[in-house]
């Protein structure tokens, strides 16, 4: 069922449902409009046309019922029938519904057959000649007339929807097929048009990709040459800088001892523990460069001593370290992003987190290094430091190297910061 989630859909595939569902839906709507618009004329032109025939009928059906000539009814009853289809029999009744004619048509009706009745009407006309004295009118006033009316008989006509439902069917197939061919030329250009956008998105897609990629090689070059003045200024500050200061604090000491009491021997130790300073800010600064143990002791070990020197510095944080995997198979590049972000989460959580405890996890698993860091200060709005130069740079770093970085925090609810970053 999952390669039928809307997920799993190509973007030509999504394009195509967009454009043809409310096609689909228009169509389907149009074909019931029209049926039942077809199934409605029907009923109508029945009910019309049902009692019309039925009084018709009635009306010349006078004479022949009064004359007795039923043989002249029955004629006129079959040509109506043979001239309208949708008459299935008529019925013609004296006043007590006696069958006097009747006649059916040869087609067997199907469907549901209606009935309409009309009366056959026996009008009498009279007109009286003589006045009121008994006496014929002698003057030029009109005779007195009157008409008398009575029932002799019924006509009932029964109609079948049958006939009229073929001429609108055929109507109704007609239309269908209209839809059905404006249908597919809709979606044989909605197919073209389809086409045309996800080939347009899939270049746009590379063109991105292939961005992508360039930024993320532009800034593993960066760091990688970051890394590498870093090393080179480190270095020169090892092998020049301390190797003169160590040379300048001999130099002093061989002039305190070979001075006297005084001011001379004063100034020698005052250089000498000048010297002193100066060449262990040099070695801080170099392992901040570059750090050696990084080298000497591999990644979980750095990680490990820089923990410790974080939970060493009385900042009122308390911080746990665990490690698992075989980290000889973190390659050098890697190891360095890794140190780096460790190193920027660890100093975010003492300088702005204002946390009692937090813990880092670092493992080499399936084939990645997952680092895990959390702990329970004060967080942070991610809409608001999104934009925070050590957040951007641990993300870019795991960007670089096609890894993944998730954070989880909010205001009051502390901050954990998950990494994954393939090795090989």
């Amino acid at each position: 069922m999952r390669r039928w989630s809307w997920r799993h859909w190509s973007v030509r595939a999504r394009l195509m449902a967009i454009t043809a569902l409310p096609l689909a839906y228009l169509f389907s709507t149009f074909v019931w409009y029209a049926y039942q618009s077809r199934l409605a004329e029907v009923r109508e032109e029945m009910a019309e046309r049902g009692p019309l025939v039925a009084k018709v009928l009635a009306d010349s059906s006078e004479f022949s019922l009064i004359a007795h000539r039923y043989d002249d009814l029955k004629l006129t009853i079959n040509g109506l029938l043979r001239a309208d289809p949708s008459i299935q029999r008529i019925d013609v009744l004296d006043a007590q519904r006696r069958d006097l004619v009747h006649a059916a048509a040869r087609a067997v009706a199907s469907g549901e057959l209606r009935y309409y009745e009309a009366p056959i009407l026996k009008r009498l006309t009279w007109v009286s000649v003589l006045g009121p004295d008994g006496k014929p009118y002698q003057t030029d006033r009109p005779a007195a007339s009157g008409m008398t009316v009575g029932t002799i008989g019924h006509v009932r006509v029964t109609m079948s929807p049958s006939a009229l439902l073929l001429k609108q069917t055929r109507r109704f197939y007609v239309e269908l097929l209209v839809g059905s061919i404006g249908l597919l030329a809709c979606v044989l250009l909605a197919w073209q048009l389809a086409k045309g956008l996800d080939a347009s998105l899939q270049a746009s897609m590379r063109a991105l990709r292939e961005a992508d990629d360039e930024k993320r090689r532009l800034i593993r070059k960066v760091n990688t040459a970051v890394e590498d003045e870093r090393q080179s200024i480190a270095l020169e500050i090892h092998d020049e800088l301390n190797a003169t200061l160590i040379a300048v604090r001999l130099e002093a000491q061989r002039i305190a001892a070979i001075s006297p009491q005084g001011e001379a021997r004063d100034k020698a130790q005052s250089i000498i523990t000048l010297a002193l300073g100066l060449y262990n800010s040099g070695r801080a600064l170099v392992r901040r460069l570059r750090p050696e143990v990084l080298d000497m002791l591999g990644l979980d070990g750095a990680v490990e001593e820089m923990v410790r020197h974080y939970d060493a510095a009385q900042s009122g944080c308390r911080f746990d370290f665990e490690a698992s995997g075989d980290f000889s198979r973190v390659e050098a590049g890697i190891a360095i992003s890794a140190y780096r972000i460790v190193q920027e989460a660890l100093s975010n959580i003492v300088k702005h987190a204002r946390a009692t405890h937090a813990s880092l996890r670092l493992a080499v698993e399936q084939g990645e290094l997952r680092m895990q860091v959390s702990d329970n200060g004060a967080g942070f709005d991610p809409a608001e430091a999104s934009a925070g130069i050590g957040l951007v740079g641990m993300r870019e770093r795991v960007y670089a190297v096609n890894g993944r970085v998730s954070i989880d925090t909010g205001l009051t609810a502390g901050t954990r910061i998950n990494i994954a970053m393939p090795i090989r």
